[in-house]
């Protein structure tokens, strides 16, 4: 190695001093920055070694990696996450080796967030402006020019970039979750009652189409019920609309319950409920019914009223008709379980009425 070499000009091998525009608190949960050097020069791993010693970036250390070769420095990148910076010279198995693996880094590996500073001995082989304009880098230097004082420079710069394409990256990431927790809302927005968190109307078609789709497939029954809260309006008039929201939600809480898990239970309208029962016939979608029912009429549901704690009894009139094979879509099965529940409530109310067929 000729005596101008690396840091001949420097007055001291010594770090400058550390980069006080950065937080220099230690922290010890932080792991170490990993700066990669792959040169074929012993010397030139010992001199980096001395100068970036003390180095401390944002209260953390730096911790260096060695090789001699591309080939060695690409397994290293491969098998090693988080690399911030490689100090890569460019002539050492061959004399564009270290090019070369620029290329490989920044296309092959896609790894865009490493910063790269070439470093040669050989600095008019290659035109600078060339370099700068052809790969994807952060610094070219001539090793006989490269101080040890600008050596930390050139590091603590490609730190400062690292750190702040990491940071992005991680706000990108946050955005990201976001976003999809943002879209999972929505999603659930679209399909869901947001009071109750029962299936929508529109929801309940879809979900009754595709088991319709399934009963006419293979000749199985399929049955649906509407449930009419007896004499709601006078809850809110006589409570206030929060006590009647909580009403129903309670109400919603206590079908679930008597429900099977197979059945789906949607909002239609304001006390209005509806209850798709697949591979359920007539007379099993009634035993249903009256258990949910009497889950309701069972006893009062216990609000806040705009002054007090109230006891609200609640009963339901429940319509049930099944599909017949004939009928070309849900809509006509339920258009005869309103007639059932109309002929529930004409009859006293609270009781549960089968619709013809």
């Amino acid at each position: 190695m000729s005596n101008d070499f690396l840091f001949a000009s420097d007055e001291s091998p010594a770090a400058p001093l550390p980069d006080r525009s950065d937080s220099d608190i230690p922290d010890r949960h932080s792991p170490p920055w990993l700066v990669l050097v792959a040169d074929d020069e012993p010397e030139v791993h010992a001199v980096t070694r001395l100068a970036l010693a003390r180095l401390r970036f944002r209260g953390r250390p730096v911790r260096l990696l060695d090789c001699t070769s591309a080939a060695e420095a690409e397994r290293i990148l491969r098998d090693t996450p988080g690399i911030a910076v490689i100090l890569l010279d460019v002539v050492m198995e061959t004399e564009d080796a270290g090019l070369r693996l620029v290329r490989t880094i920044r296309e092959d590996l896609g790894n865009r967030a490493v910063r790269i500073v070439l470093r040669t001995g050989q600095p008019a082989q290659v035109a600078e402006e060339d370099l700068v304009l052809a790969y994807e880098i952060d610094g070219y230097t001539a090793k006989t020019e490269l101080t040890a004082r600008r050596l930390f420079t050139s590091v603590v710069t490609a730190l400062r970039a690292y750190a702040a394409l990491e940071a992005l990256e991680g706000q990108l990431a946050e955005r990201t979750r976001a976003l999809e927790e943002a879209t999972v809302r929505l999603n659930r927005l679209a399909v869901l009652d947001p009071l109750t968190g029962v299936w929508n109307r529109r929801r309940f078609l879809e979900l009754a189409a595709a088991e319709l789709a399934r009963a006419r497939r293979y000749g199985r029954p399929l049955t649906v019920f509407l449930l009419d809260l007896d004499g709601f309006k006078a809850v809110n008039d006589a409570h206030g609309d929060a006590a009647g929201d909580a009403v129903l939600r309670v109400v919603v809480k206590r079908m679930r319950a008597a429900l099977r898990i197979s059945d789906h239970v949607a909002r239609s309208g304001g006390e209005e409920f509806v209850v798709l029962l697949p591979e359920t016939d007539s007379a099993g979608a009634a035993v249903v019914a009256e258990r949910v029912r009497a889950a309701l009429a069972g006893s009062p549901i216990i609000v806040e009223d705009r002054a007090a704690t109230v006891a609200v009894a609640v009963t339901a009139s429940i319509g049930i008709a099944h599909w017949l094979p004939g009928e070309p879509g849900v809509e006509q099965t339920l258009h005869r379980a309103e007639r059932a529940l109309r002929a529930a409530k004409q009859a006293g109310r609270n009781r549960v009425e089968r619709a013809p067929g």
